[in-house]
């Protein structure tokens, strides 16, 4: 088996796949209902191959990077958002209205549409039934299977629409794709999932969809889901081998299969019928279907009238708490409207003299902050198109300047193209953009619309700065408003609180015999760590977790914890702290209200594991390097009894509680998922001299960063 040429798919179109109008026709009404889900948009979504394709296009670039994390589609969209979710469906049913299709390419693309939905149920009703931990992931293998026949489509309409209307078979079809397009539509399909760079064997998967299965017993799973159901899906294959695959492959019997393949049926034309597209099957068994019809496009038609190319687009000033926010969403809709998704966002400072890198897309900040060009007439393609006002790019037939030429470089890219930011008389900044040689045809007709859009971005830029200059000042005067307070009201606490635990502790060893008044003692300790508990969120007044999610200073943290458990939780149950905190320890970007919610969660088990006394550990450490990554270090231990086997084997997964009935079992299941929320990990081990330590690493990134 080989894969496709990257020279050949050079010569072909990627950017703007077709849809299914009626699909995008759903979406677009569904994204202006106030009270869609993420759920109910995927459902639509996932109904469709080229809207699938873009939105995990997007969601893997540098500036989501989301489905090696998770491998769940509805997390995508909650990762882009509803704005960028409708953005992507307008640009998409403009692009689908003045695209070829006709009459007869929307027969091919109904085509390739119902095969790949029915490729897709029934990918992830196979997973289920094969215990695959992944179904969403079959789902989109199946949905992107034929991913290379969409790209051919959209390439030759008139030629490949007429090719697979005459030419039923699959082994016959690849045959005319390569003579017509020197690849197969599956090599295609491969190497345009393989440029997303995903962790899974999804590109595999495409590429060895016609193998013999008798080749692909030791291949991962996902690659003989995907081998199966495609055949299951072709008529020309017969049931016999159908069902001997079936068997080597899965060990599924033949009942299982036939009713399989009813059940999938069944959801397509339930699919179909909700899209209001008819089905029709001839004498021999083939369906026909027909998306492009006179009505479909009429409707479209009136969308495209109501939403114009920007009126999707998510540049609300008032819509981002922070400027470089605002600024990386211009970026984002840069991307999802162009596919541009290599860029640099420079603001003119104040006197106009300099273009100073502010966010960039799939560049490295660090590497942005260098670039401090003049604005000089003659020096930069940079600063000439804040100057002429007008989009300079390849072409220019001046050479490129040595600081362009880095730029490029920096972008990962041959060539250019810097769109000025400017609204009336106000010169706001410069995009400059990275462009691949073979991209400048392609990118021809977007010369129309990127004024447009840069006047909206400026205009939002320019409103934002203003709006974003006043609301830091009253945000950082409130805050340290209520901090200081907060601060007050806590000490205040504190002191009653310590001289009550003295109390208690001299009542509790003179009246130790009496166990009527030890269970009233008991109960006022309980009441003491409810206050305890009341005192750590007062700390938290006026700093909320989207002002506080940039530089933390862990040890402080800390200690801020330890002054109120040592009042609420340590005196009452005789627990002594060692703290071992490293004094270099910088400030790091993380979100402070989750790290105090892992903390104390830590901590109380901890205390509860040791009802008469013990210790308690928290050490702190910088620089520990985890392949090749930097990362701090939180440790947090106790000499307490340690956890039994059989519970250390799920710990992080939501169990029943052995703490008694006033526990739930997900104190430590919420501590993972706020960790993973961090980026970092978290482990746990036993202590040789008895007890467990928590070991928690969270990325080393500084606020500069």
């Amino acid at each position: 088996m080989k894969d496709a040429s990257p020279v050949i798919i050079e010569n072909l179109s990627l950017g703007r796949l077709p849809s299914v109008p009626q699909v995008l026709l759903r979406l677009i009404e569904a994204c202006h209902q106030v009270d869609v889900s993420f759920h109910d948009l995927a459902e639509i979504i996932q109904q469709d191959i080229g809207l699938t394709a873009k939105i995990t296009a997007v969601c893997n670039s540098p500036a989501y990077a989301q489905w090696n994390e998770d491998r769940d589609f509805n997390h995508l969209l909650v990762v882009l958002g509803l704005n960028n979710i409708k953005t992507i469906a307008i640009n998409a049913a403009v692009h689908q209205f003045f695209s070829q299709f006709n009459v007869q390419t929307g027969q091919g693309l109904g085509i390739i549409w119902y095969k790949s939905l029915w490729c897709a149920h029934a990918a992830r009703a196979l997973a289920t039934l094969t215990s695959y931990e992944f179904p969403d992931e079959a789902y989109l293998a199946g949905l992107l299977h034929k991913l290379g026949q969409l790209v051919f489509l959209n390439n030759q309409p008139d030629r490949y629409g007429d090719l697979l209307l005459k030419t039923p078979d699959d082994l016959a079809l690849t045959d005319l794709e390569r003579e017509l397009f020197g690849a197969a539509y599956h090599e295609v399909s491969a190497l345009v999932v393989g440029e997303w760079e995903l962790e899974s064997f999804l590109s595999d998967a495409l590429l060895y969809q016609n193998e013999p299965a008798e080749r692909l017993l030791e291949a991962p799973r996902l690659v003989r889901l995907t081998n199966f159901i495609h055949k299951l899906s072709d008529p020309g294959i017969d049931l016999d081998s159908i069902y001997s695959e079936a068997d080597l492959l899965f060990g599924l019997t033949p009942s299982v299969v036939t009713n399989l393949k009813k059940d999938i049926e069944q959801q397509v034309q339930k699919a179909a019928d909700g899209l209001g597209i008819r089905l029709e099957k001839d004498a021999a068994g083939a369906i026909a279907v027909q998306v492009e019809t006179e009505e479909v496009r009429l409707e479209l038609a009136r969308r495209v009238r109501e939403f114009a190319l920007l009126g999707g687009v998510n540049l609300d000033p008032g819509s981002e708490t922070e400027l470089r926010e605002f600024l990386d969403s211009v970026l984002a809709e840069l991307d999802i409207l162009f596919g541009m998704d290599h860029s640099i966002l420079f603001l003119a400072e104040a006197d106009n003299g300099h273009l100073r890198g502010i966010v960039g897309r799939a560049v490295s900040n660090t590497r942005i902050a260098e670039f401090n060009i003049p604005v000089v007439a003659g020096r930069s393609l940079v600063a000439q198109a804040l100057i002429e006002g007008t989009v300079q790019g390849p072409l220019e037939s001046a050479p490129a300047s040595l600081v362009d030429q880095q730029l490029a470089r920096t972008l990962e890219s041959d060539c250019m193209l810097c769109v000025p930011l400017i609204t009336g008389s106000s010169r706001i900044g410069v995009i400059a953009v990275g462009l691949r040689a073979a991209e400048q045809d392609r990118q021809a007709h977007n010369l129309n619309f990127l004024p447009m859009f840069a006047a909206t971005a400026a205009q939002g830029i320019q409103t934002h700065r203003g709006l974003a200059r006043r609301t830091e000042e009253l945000l950082e005067n409130t805050r340290q408003w209520h901090q200081r307070e907060a601060r007050s009201i806590v000490h205040e606490i504190n002191n009653p609180l310590g001289i009550i635990n003295n109390y208690l502790h001299v009542l509790s060893v003179k009246f130790s015999e009496d166990a009527s008044i030890s269970d009233h003692l008991k109960i006022i300790k309980e009441e003491i760590q409810r206050v305890g508990d009341i005192t750590l969120r007062l700390r938290d007044i006026g700093d909320p977790q989207h002002i506080a999610s940039f530089s933390v200073d862990i040890n402080e943290i800390i200690r801020d914890l330890m002054e109120i458990f040592q009042a609420s939780y340590f005196k009452t149950h005789g627990i002594t702290e060692h703290l071992d905190l490293e004094k270099m320890l910088p400030a790091i970007q993380i979100s402070r209200a989750s790290l105090k919610q892992v903390i104390t969660n830590l901590v109380k088990n901890a205390v509860e594991a040791m009802p008469d006394g013990g210790d308690l550990w928290i050490q702190t450490r910088d620089r520990i390097n985890i392949g090749g990554r930097e990362y701090v270090e939180l440790s947090i231990a106790d000499n307490g009894p340690g956890i039994p086997p059989e519970i250390m084997g799920r710990l992080f997964s939501p169990v029943d509680s052995t703490k008694g009935n006033h526990h739930s079992g997900l104190g430590l299941t919420i501590v993972n998922n706020l960790i993973n929320e961090l980026k970092g990990s978290i482990s746990c081990r036993g202590r040789s001299g008895g007890g467990s330590e928590f070991l928690i690493h969270l990325p080393r990134r500084l606020g500069d960063e």
